[in-house]
């Protein structure tokens, strides 16, 4: 099991003052946890919020894009910027 992230504070700020922003964070977290295969209830709520099909797809393609750099990363053992490294994981 990953450890929950820490929260990012531009999207907390979002959220608060855009709704959508917790219909995407919510189905976004979803999508991970159940790997790719969500209730017919999960995606009619994402829906429901005013987003498309086709910003699922967008979903997918940032999933997929973000595990294969992370993959990439953990093969040839990247070194994490200076920036980041406060939100490194122990392993």
């Amino acid at each position: 099991m990953f450890p929950e992230p820490s929260p990012i504070p531009f999207a907390m700020a979002c959220r608060s003052r855009m709704p959508g922003w917790r219909a995407l964070h919510d189905f976004t977290r979803i999508m991970v946890v159940k790997r790719g295969l969500p209730d017919t209830a999960d995606v009619n709520a994402f829906l429901g919020a005013g987003y498309s099909e086709r910003q699922i797809l967008e979903i997918v393609l940032a999933i997929a894009v973000k595990t294969l750099s992370n993959y990439a990363n953990h093969l040839f053992h990247t070194p994490v910027d200076a920036i980041f490294a406060g939100r490194t994981w122990a392993d």
